[in-house]
């Protein structure tokens, strides 16, 4: 694999390049932080003796100003112009009388100078092709082929041999999985990360974390919070016999009584008369395509497809299509990972058993090691007897969440195949948590204008509807 540096695969542009300060000087950089915040509060509160209502605005803008030190944020020219046009604002809005409005832009201007950096645009397609070679030799991670996505950005390890997918909202930059590569730089590709993500100030979350890398992250002071497991069939050993797969048995007979008859095909190979009629699933359906983040592809029936996609079709005796899946691949396709299900409506029942069951026969016979199946998001909810309040309430928020998170009807879609896998994890700082948990529930559910004509979702909202 040729590697040559692209230069953009950093932040991209001039005014997005820190001005590094204090950030020297990191130990010195917190205690005036730690100073700054205190000088603030103390004010605040010695401001609510005193009628001077401009000390309490300064005293709140030096506590902002103090928090952005703390976190080593850069020093950015369009910020300093910002906080300086407040404090012009402010000046002539004391000037006239307009007392609140003088406090409001001075506070603003202390939030606004020392602002986190913008967030990088997204890879370029270079960049996305370097990427989807990465995803090629990536072995034992299923999501490693959601790193493709058009709305990622990348870091490279200096060598080009391994790299980190991430966006960045809130001033939090959120690492989508675990790095791509070979095992000898992923650790240098995610130490360039948090480096850029230090040079600019952001915070750091990690969504989707495995298993291995969650105890990487413990070591740096991250917290793991589970949300749930990878659902992974080992081709070569599986088998639907036993009682404990009679349901699947059964559901994958009855579309064989019913007629039905699937085909794969690669996703750039797809006739263009049967991609018509996949398009029109899609449009009729109720779903909302447009969203996800860490473990689903965009571009869906996209005339460029990701590298690497597969588009799993089941036909009725008339061969008229009744659902659809596509996967993905990695490490050389020996690791087929499922990304969107989708059926019309009155298409047989265990339709999407047989895709996946075929989609297994289908790997096996070309030398696959794995296939992963959407992922199972907080499989104890379910599994387990609720006994305590919290376990309570839990399962009660799920279900009020239904509109959006299918998720008890895709744990009893995903038991059948008995395959839960490992965790994977949210990683964070505790003290982070407000704005991480905003910055990675917006990137999963919040609704997004369709991107170059691409469409997305994440991945545990595609249970199949029962």
């Amino acid at each position: 694999m040729d590697w040559q540096p692209d230069p953009e695969s950093g932040v991209g542009t001039a005014s997005s390049t820190p001005v590094r300060g204090l950030r020297a000087y990191p130990e010195l950089a917190s205690r005036l932080g730690a100073i700054l915040v205190a000088l603030g509060v103390l004010v605040a509160i010695l401001e609510r003796r005193d009628a001077n209502h401009d000390l309490l605005a300064v005293g709140l803008a030096a506590a902002f100003l103090g928090r952005g030190i703390a976190l080593r944020r850069p020093v950015l020219w369009q910020h300093i112009v910002g906080a300086v046009t407040l404090l012009v604002i402010a000046h002539f809005a004391g000037r006239r009388g307009d007392f609140v409005f003088e406090q409001v832009a001075i506070v603003l201007a202390g939030v606004v100078a020392l602002w986190p950096s913008p967030p990088p645009a997204a890879g370029t397609k270079p960049q996305r092709r370097h990427i989807a070679s990465l995803v090629n030799i990536t072995a034992n991670d299923c999501v490693a082929p959601f790193a493709m996505r058009h709305d990622k950005s990348y870091v490279f390890s200096p060598d080009g041999l391994a790299a980190v997918a991430y966006r960045v909202r809130f001033g939090v930059a959120v690492m989508s999985g675990d790095p791509l590569g070979t095992p000898e730089s992923q650790q240098l590709a995610v130490a360039e990360f948090i480096d850029l993500a230090e040079r600019n100030g952001w915070r750091i979350g990690v969504l989707g974390a495995g298993e291995s890398w969650a105890g990487w992250w413990r070591k740096r002071d991250l917290r793991a919070l589970p949300i749930g497991r990878d659902v992974v069939i080992d081709v070569a050993s599986f088998e639907m016999s036993g009682r404990s797969f009679r349901n699947l048995r059964q559901a994958v007979q009855r579309t064989r009584n019913a007629g039905v008859t699937t085909e794969i095909f690669p996703a750039d190979e797809l006739p263009l008369d049967l991609c018509a009629e996949l398009r029109a699933i899609v449009k009729n359906s109720r779903r909302n395509p447009n969203r996800g983040f860490a473990m689903i592809l965009d571009g869906l029936l996209d005339a460029e497809p990701h590298p690497g996609t597969l588009i799993a079709v089941a036909f009725n005796a008339d061969r008229e299509v009744v659902a659809f899946h596509r996967f993905s691949t990695a490490d050389g396709g020996r690791e087929v990972s499922q990304d969107l299900p989708w059926r019309k409506p009155g298409a047989p029942n265990g339709v999407d058993e047989r895709l996946a069951h075929d989609v297994f026969e289908w790997a096996k016979e070309r030398g696959a090691r794995r296939v992963s199946l959407s992922f199972a998001a907080f499989p104890e909810l379910y599994e387990n007897e609720r006994k305590t309040r919290v376990e309570r309430v839990s399962y009660w928020l799920s279900h009020r969440l239904d509109t959006f998170i299918r998720l008890e009807s895709l744990y009893r879609y995903l038991r059948k195949f008995h395959a839960l896998g490992d965790r994977r994890y949210v990683m964070l700082r505790l003290r982070d948590l407000v704005p991480v948990a905003a910055a990675m529930l917006t990137f999963e559910f919040a609704t997004r204008r369709r991107s170059h004509g691409r469409s997305n979702r994440f991945r545990s909202l595609s249970a199949p509807r029962r």
